[in-house]
């Protein structure tokens, strides 16, 4: 075995024991939880949205989570595979292999899940009972052992810096703010854990500037040997429990972007479910930019390829990448299609476009061969206007079912920004128009984007 494969697994197997530990607790302290109680047998309604990733499918999430008949992961699924050996980094891709079912970990991939489910809390309001704090730290600790897997975490050290940042925040504040007290987290927990970098969370940078002067804006990944959750990091705030009967009653949302490359895996582990499909789509020239842009960001960092490429004798070379820093050379940025390798030496563009192409042709011909209930949504009809966004989200909750609420409670009017990795605006595509436009010159690009609605002939129109 070589020595990037058994650093992951020394990392993994520390952070498994880590959060173990934690669950022995929670489990100790109240035996009636639900990933002790119930199965993901239990589930019985699930909805997934598909997209290729930039596509907005974090927006959609944010603001169908707000329904009352839905209950989510507090992020992506994605932590959990690899906790739980069903990571892509060992099969070569993000689909997984129906030989990965007797391989893997299902009994704590179902832990995990069932664990994260949450339904929204009510408002912003500060946390009151002293058992609400007590299981807010402990999925605290649970979410920051995915994001730092390299930090050696005490649980009790852990507790007692973060009790001590709740209590001086909420001294100065009447309500909760996830943003606000990340940053007044991050500052009680460098005291001991100086790896936690407040630059990887989904915080604007200039906030981050503002409470840590000193600090400098990173470029590569959070951790050189791998990473469990990819950042931009989650900000995780106070949820509601799940209960065993909200598992048939509600609905899940799923939103992964890898998922539409595992969409038979998620009918295995959920085999009494109704799986339905929102699938999102974008038009290419603006999906491709917004890959382009996280390519080149400090986050999004999803594979180390060390081990494979260096077996075949390769590096990374895409150009306008690779080159600008030494982890360009193995890292590897969002979801890893079948067929990387023929990308490996090419453009970054073509890289995004690869991306974008690859995902829509997985969504598709899942929906295709499986003839599941899918309701089909344009990210451009999603910010065109308030008439439109209403439109839209009409359309996905009646696709939900009754229960699903009233679409005035969303906050159409504004929107959350989500994973962003600068200020949303439409057409921003065309600051790399004489880059992109060659892009449709390729038949499988320009036909895929026909298919999902965008005809390269009017490319004036796309957002």
């Amino acid at each position: 075995m070589k020595t990037a494969d058994l650093d992951c697994e020394y990392y993994i197997r520390k952070t498994a024991e880590f959060r173990n530990g934690i669950f022995h607790q929670i489990a100790a302290r109240d035996p009636g939880q639900l990933w002790l109680t119930a199965s993901l047998e239990d589930v019985k309604k699930v909805i997934v949205i598909l997209s290729a990733s930039r596509s907005g499918s974090s927006l959609l999430s944010a603001v169908l989570k707000k329904m009352p008949s839905a209950y989510s992961l507090s992020g992506e699924s994605v932590p959990f595979y690899k906790l739980n050996g069903f990571s892509s980094d060992a099969f070569l891709s993000d689909g997984i292999p129906d030989s990965a079912i007797r391989q893997g970990n299902i009994s704590g991939l179902s832990r995990d899940l069932l664990s994260d489910f949450s339904l929204p809390a009510e408002g912003n309001r500060l946390i009151k009972e002293e058992s609400a704090l007590i299981r807010y730290i402990d999925e605290l600790a649970l979410r920051f052992s995915l994001q730092w897997p390299g930090a050696d975490f005490s649980y009790n050290e852990f507790s007692r810096l973060t009790l001590k940042a709740y209590e001086a925040y909420a001294k100065t504040r009447s309500v909760f703010s996830p943003e606000d007290f990340y940053l007044e987290l991050i500052l009680w927990l460098r005291q001991e854990y100086k790896a936690i970098n407040p630059y990887y969370y989904d915080i604007p940078p200039e906030a981050v500037r503002e409470r840590f002067p000193g600090l400098e804006l990173p470029s590569g990944p959070p951790h050189d040997t791998l990473t469990i959750e990819e950042p931009p990091f989650i900000l995780l705030s106070p949820r509601e429990k799940v209960t065993k009967k909200d598992l048939s009653a509600k609905t899940l949302l799923l939103k992964t972007s890898a998922d539409c490359y595992r969409m038979p895996f998620l009918e295995t582990i959920f085999p009494r479910a109704d799986i339905r499909v929102v699938y999102l789509t974008r038009n290419p020239l603006g999906c491709v930019n917004g890959l382009y842009d996280g390519w080149l960001h400090r986050g999004f960092f999803s594979h180390n390829l060390s081990a494979i490429l260096k077996d075949r004798g390769q590096i990374l070379d895409i150009s306008g990448y690779s080159g600008l820093n030494e982890w360009g050379r193995r890292w590897w940025k969002y979801d890893l299609p079948a067929g990387w390798r023929d990308y490996a030496q090419k453009s970054l563009e073509e890289v995004c476009a690869f991306q974008w192409y690859s995902a829509n042709y997985e969504s598709g011909e899942y929906l295709r061969k499986s003839g599941r209930r899918c309701c089909r949504v344009k990210y451009e009809n999603m910010i065109a206007g308030i008439d439109s966004i209403t439109g839209e989200f009409d359309k996905i909750m009646d696709f939900f079912g009754p229960g699903a609420g009233r679409v005035t409670d969303l906050g159409l009017h504004k929107l959350p920004v989500v994973q962003a990795t600068e200020p949303p605006r439409i057409y921003r595509w065309k600051t790399r128009e004489d880059m992109l436009l060659p892009l449709l010159d390729d038949h499988k690009t320009a036909d895929m984007a026909k298919e999902l609605g965008y005809n390269k002939n009017n490319v004036e129109e796309w957002f």
